[in-house]
């Protein structure tokens, strides 16, 4: 089972990357009309920006397929289907294997009536006993997460847990039961349970509870050993995502007890232990964790409660267990920048077989892993979405990668969404370099307009807030290249893929020096395609969000680095306003103490890193939007900047989407979302203020 749902799982992520679309307007003057100009003759999906008319259907509906999964135990693939309707999930018998040939997206059938527009799904494995796939999701798009048994003969759906957040679970050996850890309470401490489950009868026993203790559950894998007599699952020390450990669960006792085995001095960020079929025996299992600086393989012993370094590896990667004849290999896959590489090897020896490379960003999207038996997709900054089978063969210790094209994008299709010239840049910070003792140099993709803009008074320049520099593509950087509007995607310090110690660099230092990179990358967007400070700005969801209000009212003296820059404009969406609100109102509230602090000992501090604090400072057009069900970051966080904002005259146009969570959906109010972004940047270029 996908143990953990999507959105929770990451070290420091705490949004769901965002597919926005605008529902309703709740600020009068701010609403966009059905259409750009108000013309009932204009095509559904075309949005205008200056001069130019963009036709979004390539983008919105020229491939509307999405979130591919090649189920190898059920022997089906499934997927998403966009439409003006609704988003649905689709479903079609898995065709793998030699000269299987590519994959027919006309031929899924639609599985059930459900919009998955209106409410959140984050993965599902399949029951082998039962033949029916159990779901992981919500209802209402406000992440209220619950399991359900999905009829594969008719779609039909029941909820088979009912509580208020599941932090994650795994079936059993024998899938007789399924082990999931659920969340009670409105804040910290939350009473947190395991619960072993009947699927077939929804009958559960309670394992154990514990509430606010030293070690807690949080998102995790539920991880039954081979002769399920025990389970391993993640744990916080005091709740901090800083201090991850491993607990095991001896179900056999008479009163369960979790036993930390990991030492519990060791700063953990990235901690994930694998299925019960990777364990070596009933008493040796596998983890991975960034306790050495980077992500790396372990061996744990039970008997001995001892564990052992398998890897030596000095950058981040992740691990992909199978079998080939009885042996035990590992992928190791290096997800860098700008490339993936995966390398074979044998951890107990040591040994490598084999690598591969691609210069994309590639995700297993189904795996078989006694055949070995894969399905990926890849990605880039540069190319949409395609879908490869590999098979891995070991002959004579090498190992051979064979590999079969599964799903390609129309080229006309590619070529009108691929209008942006892709650039892998670096540039410098303020801050030295430990390692080097240079300048340290901050990775970033640059976005620009295969068909730039021949007036330099209407050029614009958009930097990704946070949770840029990967190596994927973006619908919404092509639209605005599209547009004529260059983007910068930059990893900020804090960012993932360079290992620990530089996700690190904003840990309790939410909104300082990451808005600093931020300034320096809009200094070097000066520099390189010779743009004012008004023609540059920000934009970005969650995180980025608040990272977007935060560098628009950005006191100087922060951290001591009398630092400022003068940005444009700005566009946030789902973002935070005040860190202790938020704080006070989240279901992430662990991540607020790593990267900001705690608010019961440091509140002064988090009111001072909070935008709301300095308003007052806001003299670029900034556009909020935000969903009205978003439980990740409640919407009273986007109003109350936005109430604060009016009463001083800032400028601030507000979008409020009803009904929605965290992320926005909703195929034709995208449109509708675009339009509102380019109304506010035409505003900019002409130099008229937003209307609030």
């Amino acid at each position: 089972m996908a143990s953990t749902p999507v959105p929770f799982g990451g070290r420091r992520t705490s949004w769901i990357p965002i597919a926005i679309a605008l529902t309703t307007a709740a600020c009068g003057p701010a609403e966009p009309g059905g259409d750009p100009r108000g013309d009932p003759e204009a095509p559904e999906h075309t949005v205008t920006f200056l001069d130019r008319t963009i036709d979004l259907e390539p983008y919105v509906q020229g491939f509307p397929y999405s979130r591919f999964n090649a189920d190898f135990d059920s022997e089906h693939l499934f997927y998403f289907h966009e439409t003006p309707e609704g988003r649905f999930l689709m479903v079609q018998d898995l065709q793998a294997g030699p000269g299987s040939g590519m994959v027919d997206v006309e031929r899924g059938a639609r599985l059930h009536d459900v919009d998955w527009s209106t409410r959140n799904f984050f993965g599902m494995e399949y029951d082998t006993i039962r033949g029916n796939m159990i779901v992981y999701g919500d209802e209402r798009n406000d992440e209220v997460v619950n399991l359900y048994r999905m009829s594969l003969e008719d779609g039909s759906m029941e909820r088979i847990t009912d509580v208020p957040y599941i932090y994650g679970s795994g079936f059993d050996h024998g899938n007789e039961r399924i082990g999931y850890v659920g969340r009670f309470g409105e804040s910290e401490p939350y009473r947190n349970c395991l619960f072993l489950m009947d699927p077939s009868t929804g009958e559960q026993d309670e394992v154990l509870c514990e509430e606010g203790s030293e070690f807690r559950m949080v998102w995790t894998a539920v991880n039954f050993s081979p002769d399920n007599e025990g389970v391993v699952l993640n744990v916080n020390r005091d709740g901090h995502r800083a201090f991850g450990n491993l607990a095991w669960i001896d179900l056999t006792a008479e009163e369960p007890a979790m036993e930390v085995l990991l030492p519990t001095e060791v700063s953990r960020f990235y901690l994930i232990s694998y299925d019960g079929w990777t364990w070596e025996n009933d008493r040796v299992f596998y983890y991975a964790s960034d306790e050495s600086g980077f992500s790396n393989l372990y061996r744990y012993d039970l008997e001995s409660r001892a564990s052992r370094q398998l890897t030596q590896v000095t950058e981040d990667a992740s691990f992909i267990p199978f079998e080939v004849d009885g042996r035990r290999l590992w992928i190791v896959s290096y997800g860098r920048p700008h490339e993936t590489e995966w390398v074979v090897v044998d951890v107990d020896t040591g040994e490598e077989l084999g690598r591969y490379t691609w210069d994309a960003s590639v995700r297993p999207s189904g795996v078989e892993e006694t055949a070995p038996h894969f399905f990926v997709s890849t990605t880039s900054t540069a190319s949409p979405y395609q879908m490869d089978e590999i098979w891995i063969r070991i002959e004579e210790d090498q190992a051979l990668f064979d590999i079969q094209p599964k799903l390609r994008l129309p080229q006309h299709l590619a070529a009108a969404i691929e209008q942006c010239d892709v650039e892998r840049v670096e540039y410098p910070t303020f801050d030295v370099d430990p390692v080097t003792g240079e300048p340290r140099m901050l990775h970033a993709f640059l976005m620009t307009p295969k068909r730039p803009r021949e007036n330099p008074e209407e050029r614009l320049a958009v930097m990704t807030a946070f949770y840029g520099g990967s190596n994927y593509f973006d619908n919404r950087q092509q639209i605005f290249c599209e547009a004529g509007i260059s983007w910068l995607s930059p990893a900020v310090r804090g960012s993932d893929g360079f290992g620990k110690e530089f996700g690190a660099l904003n840990d309790g230092d939410l909104g300082g020096d990451e808005i600093i990179d931020l300034f320096y990358g809009a200094r070097f967007l000066e520099e390189k395609l010779g743009l004012e400070p008004r023609q540059i700005g920000v934009a970005g969801g969650s995180h980025g969000g608040f990272a977007t209000m935060r560098a628009l009212t950005f006191p100087p003296k922060t951290n001591g680095r009398n630092e400022s820059y003068e940005l444009g404009f700005g566009i946030s969406h789902a973002g935070f306003s005040s860190i202790v609100t938020f704080y006070d109102a989240t279901n992430i509230p662990d991540w607020v103490i790593l990267e900001a602090g705690d608010p019961s000992t440091e509140r002064e501090k988090l009111l001072d890193r909070s935008p709301l604090t300095h308003v007052n400072r806001l003299d670029s057009p900034l556009l909020l939007t935000h969903g009205s069900n978003d439980n990740r970051v409640e919407v009273t966080e986007s109003r109350q900047f936005n109430e604060a904002a009016m009463e001083l005259g800032k400028p601030v146009t507000y979008v409020e989407f009803e009904g929605q969570g965290h992320s926005i959906k909703g195929l034709d109010n995208l449109v509708r979302w675009y339009q509102v972004q380019f109304e506010l940047l035409e505003k900019v270029v002409v130099g008229e203020p937003p209307v609030s």
